[in-house]
């Protein structure tokens, strides 16, 4: 063989190599503890949409009454207070086209939630109509900022509650916040192959989160990711052995697909959860 073919088929042999070791390491979570899990989570609550909205103080209340876990999402107001609310905007479910972050809780006091009597929770509501049912809390953020002003708040609140709270985020510096100042939470990182999610980050970004390759950043307990959802560094966690959180079920066959696929908890919706 020609040696400069012979040489280039060797530096790509290296790079591959190389390129392979780093993944391996990227996707790694790292030491793995015991903990325990809820089968499912109420997914936002026990909602219909219709006469009891997501993320309302009754969808968790329902949830309590039925003795079940609750899923639900926490963010910042413009004044710094930490509300309720899954959507960066409020159009989808409060018919207002801004950001949750430009209203104060004031304002967003004043928003009916799909037309209903229910307003927009914050933490503390939410924690205390949640009744002691363990909770798997989302803390959402603008892109990878961390503000560690609303993640000591996020804590405060979190001591505050007699139960479990596991926190998760699609934004790994948030779990690497949470394993450097309270390394007692539970923590999951949340996931998907990010396709046909509206204002997914750069594509390369995307690849890497959907392929869980800041897993050697936010060093995660748990991988919470969408169960139809296929990636590479998926199967690298299932390889290491990590705990499978699948979102989101809406069935039993749901359930049961995602079972298959070694997944062991569950966030659902739209379905009698009390059978799982």
């Amino acid at each position: 063989m020609n040696p400069v073919i012979s040489a280039i088929l060797l530096v790509l042999i290296i790079i591959f190599l190389i390129c392979a070791c780093l993944f391996v390491y990227a996707t790694n979570p790292g030491k793995f503890r015991w903990f325990d899990l809820p089968t499912v989570y109420c997914h936002r609550g026990y909602y219909d949409n219709e006469q009891i909205p997501e993320n309302s103080l009754a969808a968790f209340r329902l949830s309590a009454e039925k003795n079940l876990a609750v899923e639900l999402d926490v963010r910042l107001s413009a004044d710094g207070e930490i509300v309720v609310f899954h959507d960066d905007s409020l159009k989808r479910v409060c018919g207002i086209d801004r950001p949750v972050r430009e209203l104060t809780l004031a304002e967003l006091k004043e928003l009916p939630l799909l037309g209903t009597q229910e307003r927009i929770p914050t933490f503390a509501e939410a924690l205390a109509a949640c009744g002691g049912v363990p909770i798997y809390c989302e803390v959402k953020t603008d892109g990878n900022e961390v503000n560690e002003e609303f993640l000591r708040k996020v804590y405060d609140l979190i001591k505050t509650y007699d139960s479990q709270i596991v926190v998760v985020s699609f934004n790994p510096f948030v779990l690497r916040w949470f394993k450097d100042n309270h390394p007692e939470l539970i923590r999951g990182f949340l996931s998907c192959d990010f396709s046909e999610m509206e204002g997914k980050p750069h594509p390369l970004m995307y690849k890497a989160l959907a392929n869980l390759m800041s897993n050697f950043l936010a060093k995660p307990d748990f991988i919470s990711y969408r169960f139809t959802d296929k990636s590479f560094g998926l199967n690298m966690c299932r390889f290491y052995g990590a705990r499978l959180v699948a979102w989101t079920v809406r069935s039993m066959d749901d359930v049961e697909r995602a079972a298959d696929l070694g997944y062991s908890t569950f966030v659902g919706e739209h379905f009698d959860m009390t059978e799982v």
